[in-house]
């Protein structure tokens, strides 16, 4: 080496600067993992907030129609008081065992199918009435208008019968 190149200078090798780079990486990774940290926490918060609401609301509705059902629930009727459940299991197992045919069905007349509701009837609550043979009694009424009209035994309305109150059906 030639004196004019001059001599290098080196700086002593205790590794005092790689600790200290080392100390600022390791706090500078540790303040962006928090920040990054407190980010997500803040972004889930409100995600889930929107999430929280729909929840709330959607209780508020279950409450509502939770106190409708018990108001509008009637009560069940039981058949037998529960008291007399062990007396009539004793009478069962003495009893002897009777097989019988069950009744015959009968078949229901359209006027019956109708006031038990299970046909569809054109006017709202309207029931009609029928006779003890099944058929459409003479004179039918629809209380809530306070209508009533005549009709045959098939249930069929005869031509301009219909009048406030009772009608004259049959009677002239």
């Amino acid at each position: 080496m030639s004196d004019q190149e001059g001599p290098l200078l080196r700086a002593p090798t205790t590794g005092g600067s790689n600790k200290r780079a080392l100390k600022v990486a390791g706090l500078t990774f540790l303040a962006g993992v928090l920040i990054v940290g407190q980010a997500f926490t803040t972004y889930m918060v409100f995600s889930q907030k929107e999430r929280l609401t729909v929840l709330e609301r959607h209780s508020v509705r279950l409450e509502e129609l939770g106190r409708r059902a018990t108001v509008m629930r009637t009560p069940v009727k039981m058949a037998r008081p529960m008291s007399s459940l062990p007396l009539f299991m004793d009478i069962a197992e003495t009893a002897p065992k009777v097989t019988s045919a069950p009744p015959p069905k009968t078949e229901m007349t359209q006027c019956q199918l109708q006031a038990a509701g299970l046909v569809q009837v054109q006017l709202p609550s309207y029931k009609p009435s029928c006779d003890k043979n099944g058929d459409f009694e003479a004179q039918q009424c629809w209380e809530t208008a306070n209508k009533c009209w005549c009709v045959d035994k098939t249930g069929t309305m005869l031509q301009d019968s219909m009048v406030d109150g009772p009608a004259k059906c049959g009677q002239e």
